[in-house]
């Protein structure tokens, strides 16, 4: 019988009554750990294959693509061989991953975006003629309630014969519960390597999906430094993993009774939750939340703080520029929800208007990440300007860690041992003096379809384009005719002043991304935004790749959050409202550069700051990268006024702040004052600080005295 889905709505009121962080990745999250347990139980009762031993780790995703796409980095993180060749070759006779890998043209054509992956749908027709000479690894089932593995299963057993590929399947519920009534038919006669599963276990209501597989599998990006390898935009979140059993307890209640003790050892127990945690989900995580102190259930999450153990903290993550109006908007399901909203068609009329009025683009690609948006320009942009090929993207650029997505991201050590990815990408250092002439050199030699850029480098060291650079790349995109791709993912929605940083240039890409900000920190949700004419040429080559990628994306509760923050930012003129408190940021941290000699320069634009840390004198220049891990601890440990802050990834030296937007004049003071003195600390003092929290189990446990408040936990309450 079909159960009811439990609806969305109860799912945020929970998070949102009970202040539970969402996207704070240091929080010992039980749902996730929950969720990581439940997949493992699922992996072990429906292919028993002898090694019931082994643990199962799952990587939450953002959707089935995001999985997929994990599930086969991760395989190709343990080939025997890393330069060996091989087909993925995915059979999804739904024609569920319609633009995952390559775009079909009208008239004949193809769009290639994976190189050796293949994905035949339909009726599977050509499975044959797939195998071909190159040897097929790994085999993806698409799982589906049908009988069309069987009936292919002469075919499918040649390839397991000839090439002894491993095994992805991807299943949805109703696929599932088909295997495990039924093991004797073909997607439960393979034991699979990974098994992927999709949106259906949270009835399509927020961004979801997950791969799992053995930790043996797992072991390469367990290792030190190789923690984030797969690392998505909102992932782990509450929303996703807390719906997830919510939708679990209606669908199989058998289940949840039959594990129930487990998941109560989970949810009360916190050496059985961060058991779970490590064992099932991310054991580099665990371990850099036991050394942050993070390791208690007692962590809530409103405003600008978070409260652990009592302790308030500053927040200027924010989920890494997520934080519009803090944690946990107190009116958010009401505003969201509200009858003042319209629905369907009505809702997307009036954020496209919204967005046309703002940055001058109208047309919609909704996706669930920063980094699926960054996939779905770069199709829209390769298919409307086929058969151009050629991507320039810029060194220190970060487009994201999925397959494609990868083409926007320069840095090699995220590109190890998983190739081949999209061919023709080239990159150019904009910072270097003759930028200018080699992008030109590149011009003159290909034909390119877009360029790729961040007009600040947010992952690359908070710094700015040069603007020499933006407005050469803009005028010669009429000339040369490639299409100009603009990442805002971190720099709009408000993030640096205006809604978005190009429009105050005076720059109208032809595709601009926006992301992080759109989530208010509650729904994971991202757009891609793409011109009229751009519209227009997909309409003429592929007129159902929107379509297409739309489907799997299309939330109605993130468009909600979209339109509902667009009419806040308008009604309370949030662009003033974020240079204020970006100019009292940036004259307290001026106190960094001026006290300190450890300080090399403080970039601020509006709310997305960075500090960059001198690392070129002995004794520091012995840490190098760790410095910044110190300091981190450092503002942590504070005992007057704790601050959770962050770091680049390509520069670990740079401190990064990407604080609430609306955060409050006495809190930026005091945050100031705390980064000024821990940056200012002697070495010794530091890592006598750091070294401790490897021997205390929790560093932040000890209550201090808030310097805004009598009583930390009201305050907190009223805010």
């Amino acid at each position: 019988m079909r159960h009811e889905p439990p609806p969305l709505a109860e799912t945020i009121e929970s998070i949102l009554h009970e202040q539970e962080p969402n996207f704070l990745r240091l929080y010992l999250n039980p749902h996730v750990a929950q969720v990581g347990l439940c997949l493992d139980r699922y992996a072990r009762s429906t292919w028993a294959d002898g090694r019931d031993g082994e643990d199962y780790q799952s990587f939450l995703a953002n959707g089935i693509e995001e999985a997929i796409s994990g599930a086969l980095k991760l395989l190709r993180c343990n080939r025997a061989r890393p330069d060996a060749r091989s087909t993925a070759l995915v059979l999804d006779p739904a024609d569920r991953l319609a633009g995952f890998a390559s775009t079909e043209l009208t008239g004949g054509g193809r769009v290639e975006f994976l190189p050796d992956v293949r994905v035949l749908g339909g009726k599977l027709e050509g499975i044959a003629a797939a195998m071909g000479a190159t040897r097929i690894d790994p085999l993806v089932l698409v799982a589906s309630n049908d009988r069309l593995f069987d009936e292919h299963a002469a075919a499918i057993g040649r390839i397991i014969t000839r090439d002894a590929p491993r095994v992805i399947t991807c299943v949805d519920r109703a696929a599932l519960d088909a295997v495990r009534a039924d093991p004797g038919r073909l997607p439960g006669l393979l034991v699979p390597d990974v098994i992927v599963f999709d949106e259906s276990f949270v009835d399509h209501a927020v961004p979801f999906g997950a791969f799992t597989a053995r930790q043996s599998l797992f072991a390469v990006w367990n290792r030190p430094g190789k923690g984030t390898f797969h690392s998505t935009t909102f992932q782990p979140n509450t929303i996703s993993a807390r719906h997830f059993l919510a939708c679990l307890g209606k669908a199989e209640p058998e289940f949840v009774g039959r594990h129930a003790s487990e998941l109560r050892v989970v949810r009360d127990d916190v050496w059985g939750r961060g058991e779970a945690f490590r064992r099932h989900y991310n054991p580099s995580l665990f371990r850099l939340i036991r050394a942050a102190g993070f390791e208690t259930a007692d962590v809530r999450a409103s405003g600008s703080f978070v409260v652990v153990g009592g302790q308030p903290v500053y927040d200027v993550v924010g989920g890494v520029a997520c934080s519009m109006r803090g944690h946990n908007p107190p009116n958010y399901l009401d505003e969201t929800m509200s009858p003042a909203l319209p629905a369907g068609a009505d809702l997307e009329a009036e954020l496209s208007g919204r967005l046309r009025h703002l940055t001058g683009l109208g047309r919609l690609l909704p996706a669930a990440s920063g980094g699926g948006a960054v996939e779905g320009a770069l199709k829209l942009a390769l298919t409307a300007q086929h058969p151009r090929r050629h991507v320039l993207a810029l060194k220190a650029g970060f487009g994201g860690k999925t397959l494609f997505a990868l083409t926007g991201t320069a840095n090699p050590k995220y590109k190890e041992g998983i190739g081949p990815l999209y061919p023709e990408v080239h990159y150019v250092d904009p910072f270097a003096p003759d930028a200018c002439a080699q992008i030109d050199a590149l011009m003159d030699t290909h034909e390119f379809a877009v360029v790729q850029l961040e007009l600040i480098q947010s992952v690359g060291g908070v710094r700015a384009i040069p603007e020499s650079v933006i407005r050469h790349l803009d005028e010669g995109r009429r000339r040369r005719g490639y299409l100009l791709l603009v990442d805002e993912v971190q720099t709009g929605m408000y993030r640096t002043g205006p809604f978005v940083r190009s429009r105050a240039i005076g720059l109208t890409p032809d595709l601009l991304l926006l992301g992080k900000g759109t989530s208010d920190l509650m729904f994971p949700f991202a757009l891609t935004l793409y011109s009229d004419a751009v519209a227009d040429r997909l309409d003429a080559r592929a007129p159902t790749v929107v379509a297409a990628l739309k489907g799997r994306f299309d939330h109605e509760q993130g468009y909600r959050t979209v339109v509902n923050l667009l009419r806040l930012g308008e009604r309370i003129d949030l662009t003033r409202q974020v240079d204020e408190t970006a100019e009292l940021f940036r004259a307290g941290l001026v106190e960094c550069v001026s006290s300190s000699r450890h300080v090399r320069e403080v970039r601020a634009f509006g709310l997305l700051i960075g500090i960059e840390l001198d690392v070129s004198r002995v004794p520091r220049r012995w840490l190098g990268r760790r410095l910044a891990a110190f300091v981190l601890l450092a503002m942590l440990r504070h005992p007057r006024f704790p601050v959770l802050a962050g770091f680049c990834q390509y520069e670990p030296n740079v401190l990064k702040i990407t604080p609430p937007l609306d955060a409050r004049p006495d809190d930026v003071r005091a945050a100031c004052r705390t980064i000024a003195e821990v940056v200012s600390t002697p070495l010794w003092k530091l890592l006598a600080a750091g070294l401790g929290g490897l021997i205390l189990r929790s560093p932040i446990r000890k209550k201090g005295t808030y310097e805004h408040a009598d009583d930390p936990a009201a305050e907190l309450a009223a805010r």
